[in-house]
Parts: C-alpha cells; structure tokens; sequence
C-alpha cells in the first residue's frame, strides 16, 4: 500500500508542476504599435484588453479606437476544450481554447458577409509577465492573413 501511495504521488507531480506553469493573463493590456503588425488591416489607433482569467474561463473585455470610430467587445472563452459562443453583430462566434504548453490556442469561428472568418490566435506571456504576444492566423473568404499585436501589461 504504502509502495502504490509513493508511486502514485511521483507521477502526480509533474501534472501539478504542469497545471502551475500556466500562465494566468489577467490584467490590463494596451498594444505597442511599433511593436505589432496587422498585415492586410489597418492599424488601430488604440487598442486595449481587460482580462479576467480564473482557468479555465477567461472573461476579456476589448476597445479599439479606429478612423471609424470605437468598439468594445466582450467576450467568454474557455482553455479547457469546451466551445464558448458569444454574439456579435453578424451572428455567434464560436471559440475553442486549448493549451499548447505554455501558450493559449483559442480557435473562434465568425460570421461575416460572405461566409466564415476562422481564426487561429496563440498568447503567449513573457517571463516576467509583461508582455502579452498574440499571433493570429485569420482565413476569410476574402484571403488568408496574419496578425501579430504585441501588448504590454498597464501598472
């Protein structure tokens, strides 16, 4: 009994060194523009992120300012597999998260005027959890392109 305790717990423990080493995303992002890239999209003026991330939910609440005028978006999504749906002006946006390591994979699915927007977004934290690189893959009917917005952490 006491050999299957001691077996059991070493195996357990590199799961909950794993489960540790998430990153948790809460906090207060603005984007550095100088530091992104929005391929075919114009660059917003300003844009910022308030993320709430208790695993395996994360509740993110967006503003962007563009030349058309502002947008916030809220949004619930999941790191555990589970689809979230979210509604927008268009129609339910689909996401799936999942954990790659120590990046966030969130898979959202979109309608827009002319069929589906499918993007791929990856977050990732820096070491010192300053910095929060999101690196989005986007396919429309329109064309495929990539996004990168690099934000860095409010006081």
């Amino acid at each position: 009994m006491r050999r299957c305790l001691i077996v059991c717990t070493t195996l357990a423990l590199p799961l909950l060194a794993a489960d540790a080493a998430k990153p948790d995303f809460s906090g207060d992002w603005k984007m550095n523009a100088e530091k992104s890239s929005f391929g075919q999209l114009p660059r917003p003026l300003a844009y910022e992120r308030h993320i709430e991330h208790k695993d395996p939910v994360i509740r993110m609440v967006a503003r962007q300012s563009t030349q058309m005028g502002d947008q916030t978006v809220v949004t619930t999504m999941r790191t555990d597999g589970v689809e979230s749906v979210n509604g927008t002006r268009t129609g339910d946006m689909k996401t799936v998260g999942r954990w790659d390591g120590r990046e966030l994979e969130l898979t959202t699915t979109k309608p827009i005027d002319g069929g589906d927007a499918v993007t791929v977004e990856r977050w990732s934290l820096s070491a010192d959890g300053k910095t929060l690189v999101s690196t989005t893959h986007v396919k429309t009917p329109r064309g495929i392109f990539d996004v990168k917005m690099v934000m860095e952490k409010a006081p």
